[in-house]
């Protein structure tokens, strides 16, 4: 390979790219060089990491007497060493993921997925990995939300575990404060665990709301900062006071749903490893919603509106909202609404083949609707089995409490 030509090429390429008249492009057209583009620089990012992979195990950096090679490489093309350290870990890996490597090269994944693979594939996974890379490929290149690839890498990696029998330390909430004697301000700082925090958040969500229609009716501007800053207080004067409730985290078990053997998720879409409900299975809310082709959680409403385990089967089952945009906004009651495919006015019924998740913003602004649809379930039979969902989490809490060393029993294989 003649180095020097085919650099010369690319460099004249990219020149062409930036002298194109882009404004000129009718939508058609830029549509296609956006998406090109974007999918061009992650073959790109392939063809470097092959060079990378090479290059830094000669060693030829070492001349530069720089402590790494990613310091040695930063300096000489004006880049953040560890930005360069981190394409070099990427390179190693991605030399050795045949599979991911060729599935970015064809398109069917980016180099986000690529990071997304390589930031779970330890050393001590590896030869899972190399069992699984096809499926986790395939799945990936599967799905319409880059979201939803997070989870599955996610869950992966637990499973892994599980059948590695690892064990990991579960993440530690840690917080600081700290109050000037100057001024008195005080400053918060730290992090909570992902089940914490979402009993935090859920509140401080709710409470930013709150204080956000009062605001508005009292013409009171503050930013969104200053609002988290107000309902933070109001958070704490209302436990001092003892009138507030304290929020409880809910778990969603969503059972023979087929994307996954197992689902354990926060009612905002965050992964969490089913032994970490132990010290709220008590507190906690734990809803198990069963689908399958023939048997529904819920029938046909002869209510206006989505309302109570309607609401929540659709919100579980759908997940985020459903726009034809692919917007990832989570279905959670704060940011997202749950209505009729087919409007309520049209004759559409109130049930969970009719109703689908779209966030506010898509739901309630009519510049933002696409072109009409059609429901994509199946109708009916329907049946309401509230013992065998009781069933199902009297189960749940035996196997979690009495068998922790088997989280995969196969008694229960779409359980967790």
């Amino acid at each position: 390979m003649e180095v020097v030509a085919v650099l010369d090429r690319l460099h004249g390429l990219i020149d062409e790219l930036v002298a194109a008249d882009v404004a000129g492009l009718d939508a058609d057209g830029l549509q296609v060089l956006t998406e090109g583009l974007q999918r061009e620089q992650s073959r790109l990012a392939v063809a470097a990491a092959d060079v990378l992979a090479v290059w830094e195990p000669r060693g030829a950096w070492r001349a530069s007497r720089a402590r790494t090679a990613g310091l040695a490489l930063g300096n000489r093309v004006a880049r953040c060493h560890h930005e360069m350290a981190a394409e070099i870990g990427r390179a190693g890996k991605l030399a050795r993921m045949a599979r991911v490597r060729a599935a970015v090269l064809d398109g069917r994944l980016s180099m986000d997925h690529a990071d997304l693979i390589c930031k779970y594939v330890t050393d001590a996974r590896w030869e899972l990995f190399v069992r699984d890379e096809e499926l986790l490929v395939d799945t990936l290149a599967g799905l319409g939300l880059f979201a939803d690839g997070r989870k599955v890498v996610r869950y992966w990696a637990d499973h892994v575990d599980d059948e590695l029998g690892a064990t990991t330390r579960p993440p530690v909430s840690d917080v600081s404060m700290s109050r000037s004697r100057d001024t008195g301000e005080v400053t918060v700082r730290g992090s909570l665990a992902p089940i914490d925090g979402e009993v935090f958040a859920a509140e401080l969500d709710r409470l930013c709301r709150e204080v956000r229609l009062e605001d508005a009716a009292a013409g009171v501007e503050r930013t969104a900062g200053q609002r988290r800053a107000a309902a933070l207080v109001r958070m704490a004067a209302r436990s001092a006071s003892s009138t507030g409730v304290s929020p409880r985290p809910l778990f969603q078990v969503i059972v023979g749903d087929q994307t996954m053997a197992r689902l354990c998720e926060l009612a905002s879409g965050v992964v969490v490893r089913p032994h970490d409900l132990l010290p709220y299975l008590d507190t906690g809310l734990v809803e198990s919603f069963l689908f399958d082709e023939q048997h529904r959680l819920v029938g046909v409403s002869r209510q206006r509106t989505f309302r109570g385990r309607l609401r929540r089967a659709i919100q579980a089952r759908d997940r985020h909202c459903q726009h034809d945009s692919g917007c990832p906004v989570p279905a959670t009651d704060l940011v997202s609404d749950v209505d009729h495919i087919r409007p309520w006015a049209a004759g559409g019924e109130t049930s969970d083949v009719n109703g689908e998740v779209e966030c506010t913003a898509h739901n309630r602004h009519p510049h933002l609707h696409g072109p009409a649809k059609q429901p994509k379930y199946p109708a009916g039979p329907y049946t309401s089995d509230d013992g065998g969902l009781l069933q199902i989490r009297q189960r749940l809490r035996w196997q979690i409490y009495n068998d922790p060393d088997d989280p995969l029993n196969p008694e229960l294989p779409h359980a967790l």
